[in-house]
């Protein structure tokens, strides 16, 4: 009986620690690449916007169309996609994933996106902390032969 105790308990921690993160999560430099941006809802309000920023160096060619969601582009003045607000409804304890294609800058390192995500009851998380955070920016590691 401890043991199913325990074992709910540790399955709570894990539903409770889910972050907004990234697919793949290791690519190649120069690689073209179709990432999933994966945001879960945690809480007790829908979540009704997430804005995403871009990497430096990231070239963002397209973004999904996400049935029931309407995308939103920002764009730096050169008309480079900066970044991208995705305006919809996801109820609490679902997830969804949000698309787009790119280019990798051509050097090896990390691309850290920052997340914002808003919620009905009209309160914000930013996903932009360090790794091991409470609230970490989700990340890609570039690396020779990746993927």
């Amino acid at each position: 009986m401890r043991l199913m105790i325990c074992l709910a308990v540790a399955a709570l921690a894990t539903n409770a620690s889910a972050h907004v993160t990234v697919w793949p999560q290791q690519s190649a430099p120069g690689a073209r690449e179709k990432y999933e941006l994966r945001v879960p809802n945690e809480r007790r309000s829908a979540t009704i916007t997430v804005d995403f920023r871009f990497p430096p160096g990231l070239g963002v060619t397209a973004v999904e169309q996400k049935p029931g969601w309407q995308a939103e582009a920002f764009r730096d003045a050169s008309g480079r996609l900066t970044g991208v607000r995705w305006i919809g409804n996801l109820p609490p304890e679902q997830f969804t994933e949000f698309g787009l294609l790119a280019v990798n800058p051509p050097a090896s390192g990390d691309l850290a996106f920052t997340a914002i995500q808003a919620f009905a009851d009209g309160t914000k998380l930013e996903w932009s902390g360090a790794a091991g955070s409470k609230t970490p920016a989700p990340r890609v590691k570039l690396a020779p032969g990746a993927r």
